[in-house]
């Protein structure tokens, strides 16, 4: 899926219009509408490279909470031996 631009014109003003050729025009300046993409090659190599950093992050705080969650409590009998040592 691709989106259309005009080149010359702010971003701000989407004004399409179509020819009787078929191509787009920009309403404002006349010119035709370049094609973009949705992602490029320079949004998918950042993509990768953030997710590179925030990935072991993830993957730490996923640890955690994992270890958290498994933490055996101290029976009884070993809490009183312990209490006794004091």
């Amino acid at each position: 899926m691709s989106s259309y631009y005009c080149p010359f014109c702010s971003s701000r003003y989407k004004f399409q219009k179509t020819r009787t050729d078929g191509v787009l025009i920009c309403g404002l300046c006349g010119d035709p509408l370049m094609k973009k993409s949705i992602l490029n090659t320079k949004q998918i190599f950042g993509l990768l490279l953030a997710s590179a950093f925030i990935a072991p992050l993830l993957a730490m705080f996923v640890f955690v909470i994992k270890d958290f969650t498994n933490e055996k409590k101290p029976s009884i009998s070993q809490s009183l031996v312990l209490m006794s040592f004091m």
